[in-house]
């Protein structure tokens, strides 16, 4: 898990789980510490940045969407990632590959 903290408000910015032992909720019991850590280093806020865009079952994000909304809390809509790219070429050939690739997910 990848934790990070500015100000008043820490950010869950990336993790990873799989289906192994899903049953034990490592990752409800790592989300809970990291709460606890926030709270006690100051934070008022605990960002868990990022669900699919609708509670949709047949999104593949939808499982992520259901364990972060389980911890309640409110949904807040961002303007998301800017990208600036250094490379115009470079980049565009980038993100046409990013956009094909399997996984991707509007």
């Amino acid at each position: 898990m990848f934790l990070a903290r500015s100000g008043e408000r820490a950010t869950y910015l990336y993790g990873a789980s799989s289906g192994q032992d899903r049953n034990l909720q490592a990752s409800h019991a790592l989300q809970w510490g990291a709460i606890q850590h926030s709270k006690t280093a100051g934070c008022k806020e605990y960002d868990m940045f990022g669900i699919s865009p609708t509670p949709d079952p047949e999104h593949p994000m939808y499982g992520l969407y259901r364990f972060k909304t389980g911890f309640g809390g409110s949904k807040v809509h961002r303007q998301g990632c800017w990208d600036y790219s250094l490379d115009e070429e470079g980049y565009e050939q980038y993100r046409l590959a990013e956009m094909n690739a399997t996984g991707y997910h509007l």
